[in-house]
């Protein structure tokens, strides 16, 4: 029987419409990346990207491990948005994009906003981080400040510093440090997951709770301490 490596590369092709035009795309796919790291592992890659002063990928890293981020919030993040609403908080104008009425033909869509908290470490290390002269947290090196990086540039990042996973396993990695803390302290709460993550309510009796602020800081400072 013949071995199937399982780091083996293949290409995938895909097409996208963009501005009326089928574009066809093609990227390779890594499965050895389709990995979570266990919190040892994350720590230690954070530490040798410290020592290595690659702080761009530091950031990216953290926001999605630590905040639960996706990668279009994460480029979308404004400087001006930090402590909107609440202290060591940040608002995400452009979060997911998600169905907000039409038809079944022409649906109308619309970008869901956020509130999310930082835990104090990553919060001292943001404030370090930003340029306040920038609108958006991650810094362009050169081209148009007033206009965020594309989704794209996360996973370059991710493979400029050899990242053995991807930017959407750093949200599962925020996920599972959560349910992980949770089970620990047999205080498992599924709506406080989904909140912190951006899911939205799994059912009507979900919808009509409001989850205190404070509660939720409280668990982010708890589980990344």
């Amino acid at each position: 029987m013949e071995k199937i490596d399982l780091m083996e590369k293949t290409e995938l092709s895909f097409t996208r419409k963009k501005d009326g035009k089928h574009i066809e795309y093609h990227r390779e796919a890594k499965r050895g990346k389709e990995t979570i790291p266990s919190k040892d592992q994350y720590q230690n890659i954070i530490n040798k990207l410290v020592t290595e002063n690659q702080w761009d990928i530091v950031l990216v890293i953290r926001m999605g491990a630590e905040m639960g981020m996706s990668r279009i919030e994460i480029v979308n993040a404004e400087v001006g948005n930090i402590d909107r609403y609440h202290p060591r908080s940040l608002w995400i104008e452009k979060a997911k994009l998600v169905k907000r009425g039409g038809t079944r033909k022409n649906p109308i869509y619309k970008m869901r906003s956020r509130d999310l908290p930082l835990n104090s470490n990553l919060y001292q290390f943001l404030m370090n981080y930003i340029d306040k002269d920038q609108k958006f947290i991650l810094k362009r090196k050169k081209g148009d400040i007033t206009k965020p990086f594309k989704v794209l540039q996360i996973n370059e990042l991710y493979n400029q510093a050899n990242i053995t996973w991807s930017p959407h396993k750093s949200r599962h990695y925020f996920r599972t440090q959560l349910k992980n803390w949770m089970r620990k302290n047999r205080c498992m709460d599924d709506e406080v997951v989904d909140a912190l993550m951006g899911h939205v309510p799994r059912g009507v009796r979900e919808s009509y709770g409001i989850i205190d602020w404070d509660y939720k800081q409280e668990v982010i400072d708890k589980v990344f301490a």
